[in-house]
């Protein structure tokens, strides 16, 4: 854990939230997020309803990451827009804030060619859900 402080979003949030989402996909090779398919990135507002999320890690006042939770399958919460840094920390909170919301698992598609998502992920207990399919991750919360 680093000292970054992990706090809910606010709407005043999204224009640094789509950066580093933007910042995270471009390096990585793929294009930035399209108005149309990821509209969650234009208002906060998506992720105000039940069994979604959406926080940011600050250090020092200043946004350096984030991560969501978005409603899966029946008991499967989905990691998304995880991007920037302080991930463990964030990480950390995603566990605890689905455990609260009464999921019994988090599951995220690791794309290739993020730098240190997979270490970070991987740190927090996440693991490949099949052998065949080591793109999907999942953290098991159930005790």
């Amino acid at each position: 854990m680093s000292d970054a402080v992990v706090r809910p979003a606010t709407p005043d949030d999204a224009e640094e939230i789509r950066s580093l989402v933007t910042r995270a996909l471009l390096s990585a090779g793929f294009p930035p997020p399209d108005e149309e398919l990821d509209a969650d990135l234009l208002t906060l507002s998506y992720y105000d309803s039940r069994g979604r999320g959406i926080w940011v890690a600050e250090r020092e006042g200043v946004v350096v990451g984030c991560a969501a939770l978005d409603v899966g399958d029946p008991g499967i919460a989905i990691l998304r827009r995880l991007a920037g840094g302080a991930l463990s920390d964030l990480l950390a909170h995603i566990g605890h804030a689905a455990r609260a919301r009464g999921y019994e698992a988090v599951e995220t598609v690791l794309p290739p060619g993020l730098p240190g998502t997979g270490e970070a992920l991987s740190g927090a207990g996440f693991a490949p859900a099949s052998p065949n399919n080591r793109l999907l991750l999942r953290l098991d919360l159930r005790p």
